[in-house]
């Protein structure tokens, strides 16, 4: 029988499967799998990756059978994580097909949907399936290990061995961005004074989903990390009642950068609402690898401001939008130079500067501490493959739950677990580094990772 000519598009949320239905062509039909149709697992033995069918998504199964059947061809577009890798490997290995597709999944609006379809990518299930099992092997390797567990030795590594930062805080407690990266060590004191220079700039760049929790949080739009990941979640999954658009692009990322093509149509919709002498040029532009999965988040259409679309959203998806909004025109845009920027004599390429209110007691930092905030935090941790953009919100909910760390505010601070840990900092970043390495490895052995682990 020969098949229909029509595109199977596989999701894995429900609710995202009936909203993209809708905006489709009708030449697609959309399934969602709830999550795993099949429990993933591993058998160290063997370095065999498993699929355990799930009883509950018995009818699921044999409905993406058949449908599979029937199409002439498949898409699966789930979340590029490692559950979704997981997802998009279980389905190609049941339909046993070998032209199944993965596509990226950057809106869920009818513009989205079609240059999704239309960027699609064959499945390399023998490269998938790699990762995967690395990731399996790498994780038993160190449960079986005397290593204390994997998310506390990030944690650990964070506050222990970093010495490149990003933000720092005064005497009083008042939190400064950097220009760029300054090494230091973590209890370091660096003696600044005012800098003459008054064409120093903010360093605006576009959103990672990092970035998102703490104005959430201080603006009090959920009680809890997760919560807050789900908002997010919900905002990408909203589409307007009238023009059927998506607001915002792919949550679920760490860029800070947007594709090429992606900056030329920005350009396009700001000079509509702005001049052209306020984008950035092209050489403060920051532009992203068009090999990563998702770039940074952005209002796909900057015609849709905060006001225009108001009455369309709830308080708090209205308020997260708004906020996601104003940043994007703040980095698309020439800063304003900054009134007020402070310099250190040994690294005088890097200036400091606070985004907070006016101290009224016009006070002058004389020296400023490094910290974490949660936005660093999240990439670093996502650099050691501890915690996904995917995972974030649950992990940080978890890690203060544990008392690993204690959150305040933008801060993130060691708690007493991670403290008595950190003279192993330097040993626990270097085997997270090196593991990373490995991920990759088309032929990784349980030696090889035993080696590291040792080390």
């Amino acid at each position: 029988m020969s098949r229909s000519v029509y595109t199977l598009l596989v999701v894995e949320s429900p609710v995202m499967a009936r909203i993209i239905q809708k905006v489709c062509p009708p030449s697609v039909y959309v399934l969602a799998t709830g999550g795993f149709c099949w429990r993933p697992g591993y058998d160290p033995q063997k370095n065999e990756l498993k699929a355990k069918a799930d009883p509950e998504k018995r009818k699921l199964r044999s409905e993406l059978k058949e449908q599979a059947r029937l199409a002439n061809r498949v898409v699966i577009a789930t979340d590029q994580d490692p559950s979704g890798d997981f997802i998009a490997w279980a389905i190609a290995r049941f339909l046993k097909r070998p032209d199944v597709q993965r596509g990226r999944l950057q809106s869920i609006s009818r513009q989205g949907i079609f240059s999704m379809l239309s960027e699609v990518q064959q499945i390399d299930f023998s490269r998938l399936e790699t990762r995967l099992k690395n990731r399996f092997l790498i994780r038993e390797e160190w449960k079986n290990s005397n290593q204390v567990k994997m998310d506390l030795a990030g944690l650990t590594t964070v506050f222990g061995w970093s010495n490149e930062y990003l933000h720092f805080l005064d005497e009083d407690g008042r939190l400064y961005k950097s220009s760029g990266l300054f090494r230091c060590s973590q209890d370091e004191w660096i003696p600044v004074q005012q800098g003459q220079n008054k064409n120093h700039i903010p360093v605006y760049k576009p959103l990672a989903l990092y970035d998102l929790f703490s104005p959430a949080m201080e603006n009090k739009l959920a009680g809890t990390y997760q919560e807050i990941q789900l908002l997010v979640q919900q905002l990408f999954q909203t589409i307007l009642q009238f023009s059927e658009e998506s607001l915002i692009s792919y949550p679920r990322t760490s860029a800070r950068a947007f594709y090429s093509e992606t900056w030329e149509t920005i350009s396009s919709q700001y000079m509509k609402i702005g001049p052209v002498s306020e984008l950035k040029p092209r050489f403060l532009q920051e532009v992203a690898d068009p090999d990563l999965p998702h770039e940074s988040i952005h209002p796909l259409n900057l015609a849709h401001s905060p006001e225009k679309i108001k009455g369309e959203l709830p308080r708090t998806t209205g308020q997260l939008y708004e906020w996601i909004y104003n940043h994007m025109i703040r980095c698309i845009t020439l800063p304003v130079p900054l009134e007020v920027s402070y310099t250190n004599e040994l690294n005088p390429g890097v200036y400091f500067y606070s985004e907070e209110k006016e101290d009224k007691s016009n006070r002058v930092p004389t020296s400023l501490r490094p910290c974490i905030t949660l936005s660093d935090l999240g990439t670093t941790m996502n650099g050691f493959g501890t915690a996904r953009p995917s995972s974030f919100g649950k992990k940080l909910d978890e890690w203060s739950e544990k008392k690993w760390v204690r959150i305040e505010g933008e801060i993130v601070k060691p708690g007493a677990e991670i403290l008595k840990h950190l003279n192993d900092a330097e040993s626990y970043g270097r085997i997270l580094t090196e593991l990373g390495k490995l991920s990759e490895n088309e032929n990784l052995k349980a030696e090889t990772v035993r080696d590291v682990l040792a080390s």
